[in-house]
C-alpha cells in the first residue's frame, strides 16, 4: 500500500516525540555524568551555606581518559578481504580508505569518549565541498540525543528507521532546500534547554526577527527509513511541519542493494534486554565519585574547624593582657592577680574525625577501581607488585581492554564500508583520481571500488598492554622458532613491524666479514645460531 505524505509527517512526528520523550527523562542524568566528568561535579547542587568550602576529585575524568589511553595508540587503519568473484581493486580500496582513516582519528576519539560517558555515539558520514574525490566525505561524531534510533530492534542491521535531529543555519537550509519562509530560532543546547513544548521537548527560544541569518537556525529532521526505502528531510520550522522538505530514494547500499544510512553506531556496553539502547562507563563509577566528592567536602569542611581553642575565667585578665595572650610574643609577661593559675585557661577540646570515615574512603577507592576495568598502573599509580603480579593484571586488564577495543575495530570497519559506498556515486569518470599505491600510481573509478569487500581493523582488539605482551614473548620465542626452522630474516621483519622500527633495519648489507671467533660451548647449534644472527642483523 502506497504511503500519502500525510503519513509518512505522521511517522517522523511519533519517531521524532517518542525520541525526545526518552532523552528528556534521560538529561538530569547525562548533565550529571558530564559535570562529573569535566569536574564540575557541584555545578547543579545548591546550598544553604556559602561558606561551606566543597572539594572535587578527578576521579571520573582519570577513569575516563585511563580508558581512552589504553584504547588508542596509534591512526585507524584496516585491512581487506578481497571479492571471491575477484571483483575490485583491493590494493586501491586499502589505500584509499586508509588515508581517509587517518584524517578522522579525532572524531573517532571524540565518539569514543561520548560512548564512554553517555551511554553511546554515533559517527556520521556527509558530502562535502572538496575539489579531491577522496575527501568529498567527512566525518563527525554525533552525541546520542540528536540521534532517532529504532530502539525496540534487536540489532542494528534490523533498525526499522534511523534519523539525525540537527540543526543548521538559514542560509544553508536557502542553498539545500530551496528559499524558503523558515521560522528561524538560535541553537539550543540538550542540556540547558529544557523547557518543554507540544511538539517538541525543548522550547525554541530565539524568536528575534531583526537578528541576521548567521545567527538563526533551522531544525532539521533527517529520517532514513528502510522498509520503504526513502530519505525524508522534515522541519517544524516550515510550515509548522505541515509539509516534507524532501522525498528521495535512500542514495547508498551496500553491494547486495541493502539500503545504508549515514550514521554509524558506536556502543561499549548494551543493556541486555534491549541491545540499541547503551550503558554508560560513568554509570558505574558515578556513585563511587558521588561518595568521595561528599565525604573529601565532609572533611575538608572539619580540618578547618580543627583549630586551637581556649576558655579563659571572665575578669581574670584585662585586655592588654589578652592581648599579650593572644599574640603569642616570646617572652611577655602577662599579670594577674590570682594566687594560682588553675581555672584560669584551658583548652577547649576538639574531637577528632571518627576512623570510620577512612575505612569508608578505602571501600570507596577498591569500588572505583573495580568499576574502571583499568589497573592502577594503567592510571599512573605506583604500586610495590612484583613483575610477575603486573604481567597477571596486565592480561586480564588487556581481556577487559580488548572487548572494548573489539567494539571500537567494529566500529571503525563499518565506517570504511560506509566512506567506499559513499564515495562510489561521487566518482566522476571525466575527472581522473590518482591515488599512490604499493603497486604504483592508479586511476580511481566505480569497478575499483565496487565489489563485496570485507573489511577488518588493524591489529584487532590491541591495546598498549597487549602490544606490550605481544613485544615480550616474541622475543621469548625466538631461539625457539629458530630452532624450528622459521628463517631469520621473517623473524627479523615481524620485530620491525612490531616495534615500529624503520623499514632500512631490514636492508641486507652488502658486504659481510666472516667471524673468526671460536663459539662458546654454550653456544646454539649452528643451524639456530645462523637463524638467530639474521635476526640480530648478522648474515
Amino acid at each position: 500500500m502506497a504511503r500519502t505524505e500525510k503519513d509518512r509527517i505522521q511517522f517522523v512526528r511519533a519517531a521524532v516525540q517518542q525520541h525526545t520523550d526518552h532523552w528528556d527523562e534521560l538529561r538530569p542524568q547525562m548533565r550529571r555524568y558530564r559535570n562529573a566528568y569535566m569536574t564540575k561535579f557541584y555545578e547543579d547542587m545548591g546550598t544553604t551555606d556559602d561558606a561551606s568550602i566543597r572539594v572535587e576529585t578527578a576521579d571520573a575524568y582519570a577513569s575516563i581518559e585511563s580508558l581512552m589511553g589504553s584504547l588508542f595508540t596509534k591512526y585507524p587503519g584496516i585491512e581487506l578481504a578481497p571479492d571471491i568473484t575477484g571483483k575490485g581493486d583491493l590494493g586501491l580500496t586499502k589505500e584509499v580508505s586508509n588515508n581517509w582513516l587517518k584524517t578522522c582519528r579525532n572524531q573517532i576519539e571524540n565518539a569514543a569518549r561520548m560512548a564512554l560517558i553517555y551511554t553511546h555515539s554515533f559517527l556520521k558520514l556527509a558530502p562535502r565541498e572538496s575539489n579531491m574525490l577522496t575527501s568529498k566525505v567527512a566525518m563527525r561524531a554525533v552525541p546520542p540525543w540528536q540521534v532517532v534510533l529504532d530502539r525496540d530492534a534487536s540489532a542494528y542491521e534490523d533498525c526499522r528507521f534511523i534519523g539525525h535531529i540537527y540543526y543548521i543555519p538559514v542560509d544553508e537550509a536557502n542553498d539545500k532546500f530551496g528559499n524558503k519562509k523558515w521560522h528561524g530560532v538560535a541553537q539550543k543546547d540538550y542540556f540547558t534547554d529544557s523547557e518543554r513544548n507540544t511538539d517538541r521537548s525543548y522550547r525554541s527560544y530565539g524568536d528575534q526577527p531583526d537578528l541576521p541569518n548567521e545567527y538563526l537556525y533551522v531544525e532539521i529532521v533527517e529520517m532514513y527509513d528502510f522498509l520503504n526505502n526513502e530519505l525524508l528531510f522534515w522541519s517544524s520550522h516550515w510550515k509548522g511541519g505541515e509539509e516534507l522538505l524532501s522525498k528521495d530514494a535512500i542514495p547508498v547500499s551496500t553491494f547486495d542493494g541493502k539500503p545504508l544510512s549515514n550514521l554509524v553506531p558506536f556502543y561499549f556496553s548494551r543493556r541486555p534486554d534491549r541491545p540499541m539502547e547503551g550503558y554508560s562507563a560513568m554509570a558505574r563509577i558515578y556513585d563511587q565519585v558521588f561518595e568521595k566528592n561528599i565525604l573529601r567536602t565532609f572533611w575538608a569542611n572539619a580540618v578547618r574547624r580543627d583549630s586551637r581553642q581556649f576558655i579563659y575565667k571572665e575578669g581574670a585578665f584585662d585586655e592588654e593582657a589578652l592581648a599579650k595572650i593572644t599574640s603569642g610574643v616570646d617572652g611577655a609577661m602577662v599579670a594577674t592577680d590570682s594566687d594560682t593559675l588553675s581555672g584560669l585557661i584551658d583548652v577547649v577540646p576538639v574531637v577528632p574525625i571518627s576512623s570510620n570515615h577512612a575505612a569508608y574512603l578505602n571501600y570507596i577507592e577498591s569500588d572505583l577501581n573495580k568499576g574502571s576495568l583499568t589497573a592502577g598502573f594503567t592510571r599512573g599509580e605506583a604500586s610495590k607488585a612484583t613483575a610477575t603480579e603486573i604481567s597477571a593484571l596486565m592480561q586480564y586488564t588487556s581481556s577487559e581492554l580488548g572487548k572494548m577495543a573489539r567494539d571500537r575495530d567494529g566500529t571503525i570497519e563499518q565506517a570504511a564500508l560506509l566512506y567506499i559506498r559513499m564515495l562510489i556515486p561521487l566518482i566522476d569518470d571525466s575527472e581522473k583520481t590518482v591515488v599512490a599505491t604499493p603497486d604504483g600510481a592508479k586511476v580511481l573509478s566505480t569497478d575499483k571500488l565496487d565489489a563485496d569487500w570485507t573489511f577488518y581493523a588493524t591489529d584487532g582488539g590491541s591495546t598498549p598492554m597487549t602490544d606490550m605482551i605481544k613485544k615480550q614473548q616474541l622475543i621469548q620465542l625466538i631461539p625457539i622458532l629458530a630452532q624450528l626452522g622459521v628463517p631469520g630474516t621473517a623473524m627479523k621483519d615481524e620485530i620491525i613491524r612490531l616495534y615500529g622500527l624503520p623499514p632500512t633495519f631490514g636492508e641486507v648489507p652488502t658486504t659481510s666479514t666472516p667471524s673468526t671467533t671460536a663459539a662458546p660451548e654454550s653456544a646454539p647449534a649452528p643451524e639456530t645460531a645462523t637463524a638467530i644472527s639474521d635476526v640480530i642483523g648478522g648474515t
